[in-house]
């Protein structure tokens, strides 16, 4: 009685239609295994599902089953996350905002490109899972290219970030996507601290150093221009200043340590999914040791040798603007 269609159901005789509306309406639960998440993923978009070739942990691909559909002007059907993946947003959206570009050519063909070093394959690996794509090696360079072309993830990922991405050529490029799929433009809200932007960003052209001279850690993020790096500095603190080395960009940087440890909070709730978390992770032992003047310790001292075996596994990961 409480439920109309349940002798409907038990004759086998349910509309084609309700069964549809039904499958749009359901909820994936958090006990779902990841076979039942690649058979559902199939349902919609192969190219999507033929991602699972590749490993994806089981709650990533409970994320990407947690959609609600929307429709764009011209009656397209898209993908939109649930509130619950905000954080994966704005993430993607900073990412592509540091190392990303949206494509379209003469012929109108719409594509994303993400250019990252080889070490960051798991970031690209995460990114593909989610919307397909492909990721190939760079020739002559140690770098990989992600590359995302067919419609139907493209539109996943565009409906994604619309709203998150906050450079403004990328936002220009963004736009010929949005006006050739006839989806508006949605500009991004004034950037906080809890926002997963920063996070994307950092993955994407952020590095953590420590001088060798004065022993002095620092984190930091470069622009051609100030514009992305003026609310990092009102939000996060530190400086900004031009760099007169080759690049000749504008540098964002952190030295104060109630500012670093304030970022490694952040970290926490915003992970970073490039190599770059492994300095992240390393930040609380080097101002422990620090602490300890275990960077000054005598030579076959306990101490000396903990500064030597932590500065090994800092160098195991050298970022690139280091050499």
């Amino acid at each position: 009685q409480m439920w109309p269609f349940k002798y409907n159901l038990m004759q086998h005789t349910v509309s084609e239609k309700f069964m549809t509306n039904l499958l749009d309406t359901l909820s994936v639960s958090c006990n779902l295994c990841t076979v039942k998440v690649k058979n559902l993923l199939n349902m919609n978009n192969s190219q999507v599902t033929k991602a699972f070739n590749s490993l994806v942990g089981t709650s990533e691909a409970i994320r990407m089953l947690n959609l609600t559909k929307v429709s764009t002007l011209s009656g397209e059907r898209l993908y939109h996350s649930s509130n619950k993946d905000k954080k994966w947003e704005e993430w993607l959206a900073g990412l592509i905002d540091g190392d990303g570009s949206f494509l379209l050519s003469k012929k109108g063909y719409a594509s994303l490109e993400i250019t990252m070093d080889i070490r960051d394959e798991h970031a690209l690996q995460i990114v593909k899972n989610a919307y397909g794509g492909s990721i190939k090696l760079r020739s002559g360079a140690k770098a990989l290219r992600y590359r995302l072309h067919h419609k139907s993830g493209l539109l996943k990922l565009i409906n994604d970030v619309n709203g998150h991405i906050r450079n403004s050529n990328r936002l220009v490029q963004l736009n010929k996507l949005c006006h050739k799929y006839e989806i508006s433009l949605i500009y991004p809200q004034k950037l906080t601290f809890d926002n997963g932007w920063l996070s994307g960003f950092f993955d994407a052209e952020g590095t953590v150093t420590i001088n060798s001279t004065v022993t002095q850690l620092s984190i930091s993020a470069s622009q051609k221009t100030s514009e992305l790096l003026q609310p990092l500095l009102e939000i996060y603190g530190g400086n900004i200043y031009i760099d007169r080395g080759t690049n000749q960009s504008f540098k964002w940087y952190i030295t104060k340590r109630e500012d670093i440890l304030k970022l490694i909070d952040y970290f926490k709730k915003y992970p970073s999914r490039s190599a770059k978390k492994n300095r992240l992770h390393l930040i609380p032992k080097y101002y422990e040791l620090k602490d300890l003047k275990a960077h000054k310790a005598l030579p076959g001292t306990f101490l000396e040798k903990s500064w030597k075996y932590f500065n090994n596994n800092w160098l195991k990961y050298e970022d690139l603007n280091d050499c």
